[in-house]
């Protein structure tokens, strides 16, 4: 093999025999991202066509939120899923364009009235573990909104059917909540509010080195000319 051959495997930030090591939630994030079934999820079927067009493998690693961030941190991963509107530290990453807009919403048991979120005092907000909420940050530090961590949309659900009382609300993104009310009858008896509480787009997290972002760059050019061929298209509609 010549020496520029070699410099070149050595260097090139993603070459054949490259693997990039990404973090995926340990639960079910649904559509974005299932640990067990059929489906994928948009996430992985992504990810999992960028590999092949680009010659590299991915390792993928589930792990909890926290735990993910801190790996990133610490060059254990090379990416993850998050949202820059999302991350709360200081650190500074490449990220890659919308995979999709995420819209969070508040779920009550069936019958409930859902106050707006000035009114919601007194209230305990069901949220999934690890994950951050804007609008919700000053009535937890005011000691006026008491949260209650869950690992998924589905536990959430749930333990809202057992719930009895009505001063429990969940925060669940709406294309989850799509998801799981295709595919049970009993979750179509909820209260969902008619206003948003945030919305977000859903990105890749990457390194801040040069590996990150060559990766980056990579990525939203290949996620520019997919959306541009109808492909992407396609792929959402796979998780309607």
């Amino acid at each position: 093999m010549s020496r520029l051959v070699i410099l070149f495997l050595l260097f090139s930030p993603l070459c054949l025999a490259d693997t990039l090591r990404i973090g995926l939630p340990d639960s079910d994030y649904p559509p974005y991202h299932f640990m067990a079934g059929k489906e994928e999820g948009i996430v992985s079927d992504l990810l999992n066509r960028f590999a092949k067009q680009y010659g590299v493998s991915i390792d993928y690693f589930y792990v909890p939120e926290k735990r993910s961030q801190k790996m990133l941190d610490e060059g254990l991963l090379d990416g993850r899923i998050e949202s820059v509107e999302w991350y709360v530290g200081q650190n500074q990453y490449y990220w890659s364009d919308a995979l999709a807009m995420v819209e969070d919403v508040l779920v009550m048991p069936s019958g409930c009235h859902i106050p707006m979120i000035e009114q919601l005092a007194g209230y305990v907000l069901m949220a999934r573990y690890g994950y951050t909420y804007p609008q919700f940050e000053h009535l937890f530090q005011s000691g006026d909104m008491h949260r209650e961590n869950f690992y998924s949309e589905f536990e959430m659900l749930l333990a809202l059917m057992d719930w009895e009382h009505n001063q429990r609300v969940a925060v669940i993104s709406r294309d989850a909540l799509t998801w799981y009310f295709a595919r049970n009858n009993d979750f179509k008896k909820f209260t969902v509010s008619d206003y948003s509480v945030g919305k977000a787009p859903l990105q890749l997290q990457f390194a801040f080195d040069e590996r990150g972002k060559e990766t980056s760059k990579q990525f939203n050019d290949f996620l520019k000319n997919l959306k541009s061929s109808g492909e992407f298209a396609k792929i959402m509609n796979n998780y309607q």
